[in-house]
């Protein structure tokens, strides 16, 4: 999540800055062609110095923009220095755009509502306090440019229909060009908010998931405790009642009596090893062959009658040479996937691993019947009862994946098994490649493990 973090700052500084460069992008070439046309058809005898100047200005802080990136108060926006930083580069371009409006005409050229255009950023980029400061100051020019310029009549316009073609003209140009440039602003920057309001909403998703399934373990574990002793006791009144029955039939009653005290017990440990893996957040590297070792392992004494067949791609072989890099919650997702699966397909359960450029596949498939295709869209999206298997095993498996930013999809399949066309359910996790690594980079971490 921290790299999420960093990866969606730097996308907002760049993007910042994206908007800052257009907006000097814009400027220029609307300036050019409005000194051009004022000079070359108008004939307007402007100050070729002073315009040159402040025009110069304009492409020169265009050409430093490029550097802004490696300014480092600019990475970190809840400090008072980025806005400091961008309120003077935004009055930095009010400046050079007042300078040009002194010297053509002030408040009468139509060029004036260029001043309007760093306060669209800065209130896009700035904190309330700091735009309000903005706005003053624009005001401030405002004011200063209704009072004091270069009168254009002074320019030695040739004639006063000159002088309103100037004046109608440019303004529809400028009025044009401003909607056409908001409009290339504001859609970019909506398309920005709803994407972060999505990655919020996920985030807060995330941390309810996160939330409940840490009380489900905690529920879990107290329930083992609270189930463990009276189970200890059934043991010990069994082994008292064998020296009472005397009877056959007494003594077969013991016995069914005495399997279904060792079935629940195996069942407790389940709950109580699976509880302890959800309460177990902290990743840690592993070596993928003691992983599947562990994983074929725990699987058979939940599973005794099932058969695993497990699938290794060839760019993960040997197995001993990869480290997987996740924490103990991920094994407990796919012994909920991999017992869900044997309840329906006991006789044959596949699992696959695959590796390539963009993710960390694993696929669970079965030979169960399937599913109906309106159930596959809200497996695991809820704790509820489906007909492939208990909900809440696979809600949790979907929890854990997604913790780890992986994604799970369930699908239906046929195939072969002993000659025959078989159903059944197959489950793909996706999981980001980080998760795993070859041996010799953590290598220290992982010692002898």
């Amino acid at each position: 999540m921290a790299k999420s973090f960093k990866a969606n700052r730097g996308r907002n500084i760049s993007s910042e800055l994206t908007y800052y460069r257009s907006m000097l992008l814009f400027l220029s070439v609307i300036w050019l062609a409005t000194l051009s046309w004022f000079s070359l058809y108008l004939k307007i005898n402007f100050s070729v110095l002073a315009v040159g100047f402040w025009f110069g200005s304009i492409l020169l802080t265009l050409g430093l923009s490029y550097f802004l990136p490696n300014i480092p108060v600019l990475q970190n926006r809840t400090h008072n220095k980025f806005n400091l930083t961008w309120l003077a580069l935004l009055l930095w371009i009010m400046l050079l755009n007042t300078g040009l409006l002194y010297e053509t005409g002030g408040t009468i050229n139509p060029m004036m509502n260029l001043l309007l255009l760093p306060l669209a950023l800065g209130m896009l980029i700035l904190s309330p306090g700091y735009f309000m400061s903005l706005a003053i100051i624009v005001a401030l020019f405002y004011l200063f440019l209704s009072s004091y310029y270069v009168p254009i009549m002074s320019m030695k316009v040739q004639s006063l229909q000159a002088f309103f073609a100037w004046y109608l003209h440019g303004s529809v140009l400028v009025f044009m060009l401003l909607v056409l440039f908001l409009a290339l602003f504001i859609l970019p920057l909506k398309h920005r908010l709803e994407r972060q309001k999505e990655i919020l909403e996920r985030h807060k998703n995330l941390a309810v998931q996160n939330e409940y399934f840490m009380s489900m373990a905690g529920l879990a574990l107290s329930s083992v405790h609270q189930l463990s002793t009276p189970l200890n006791t059934m043991a010990l009144l069994n082994d008292l009642l064998k020296n009472e029955v005397n009877t056959k039939e007494g003594k077969e009653y013991l016995e069914t009596f005495a399997e279904q005290l060792k079935v629940c017990n195996q069942a407790l440990d389940t709950l109580r090893n699976r509880a302890d893996y959800a309460q177990q957040s902290q990743s840690r590297p592993v070596s993928l062959s003691k992983f599947l070792s562990e994983l074929k392992q725990e699987f058979a004494l939940i599973q005794q009658q099932s058969t695993l067949d497990l699938k290794i791609d060839e760019q993960l072989k040997p197995t001993e040479n990869f480290v997987l890099q996740t924490d103990p919650n991920f094994k407990l997702a796919l012994l909920n996937l991999l017992d869900n699966a044997a309840r329906y397909s006991p006789d044959f359960i596949q699992v696959a691993w695959q590796l390539d450029e963009q993710a960390l596949k694993v696929t669970i498939k079965d030979f169960g019947g399937g599913m109906l295709e309106s159930e596959l869209s809200v497996l695991g999206t809820q704790p509820r009862e489906h007909s492939h298997g208990l909900g809440m095993g696979v809600f949790l498996s979907r929890m854990i994946i997604e913790r780890l930013h992986g994604k799970l999809h369930f699908s239906n399949h046929k195939g072969q098994l002993k000659g025959e066309d078989k159903k059944g359910l197959l489950a793909e996790i996706w999981l980001p490649t980080e998760l795993i690594r070859p041996q010799e980079i953590s290598a220290e971490a992982i010692g002898n493990k």
